[in-house]
């Protein structure tokens, strides 16, 4: 009966230290930008950002590091278009992507405070516009808020209508907030 109790005890203690040791984070964050080589007039663009951070324990081994998947997406207007109006409509008034990435996140006291750089890559999503991604990330967590700059870049042979462009350059500030699972 004693040694019954004690695992009882043990496991739920065990249980217990675990849940609060979390190696999985989910982040959510709101980015804000704009286009900066269009040949449209450049207006202020929004977005935000669905990321997955998985403790590194493939390539470092380092539990301060997280491998990063995510999807971002972000809208740009031009002319006419309002920042949410040109995402709903037909007229052609913004510069919309959608942008799956990859991401490593290098850290200095783990994904809850502390600065961190993150490079990330992908694939770029647009109306019209398809093309390789680039979106480094860098900046400084206090208690799960992050707040970082970051310049999304796209790279396509095919020049976009939106930007008159083959390439694009949206530099911006992002605010997110890390959730542990």
């Amino acid at each position: 009966m004693k040694t019954t109790i004690f695992i009882l005890l043990f496991t739920v203690f065990s249980f217990i230290s675990t849940q609060a040791q979390h190696s999985n984070f989910i982040r959510l964050s709101v980015d804000a930008g704009l286009v900066v080589n269009t040949e449209r007039d450049n207006q202020f663009g929004m977005g935000g950002t669905l990321s997955w951070f998985i403790q590194d324990n493939l390539f470092s081994f380092n539990p301060d590091n997280y491998i990063s998947i995510g999807i971002k997406g972000f809208n740009n207007p031009y002319g006419e278009g309002k920042l949410i109006g040109s995402i709903l409509n037909d007229k052609k008034d913004g510069f919309n992507y959608i942008m799956p990435l990859l991401g490593y996140r290098i850290t200095q006291q783990g994904i809850a405070d502390g600065f961190f750089a993150e490079p990330r890559m992908g694939i770029v999503i647009g109306s019209g516009y398809t093309g390789f991604a680039f979106s480094p990330l860098a900046g400084y967590a206090y208690r799960n808020f992050d707040f970082s700059l970051f310049c999304d870049m796209g790279f396509s042979d095919k020049v976009s209508f939106a930007m008159r462009k083959k390439n694009f350059f949206t530099p911006g500030i992002s605010i997110g907030y890390n959730i542990g699972i």
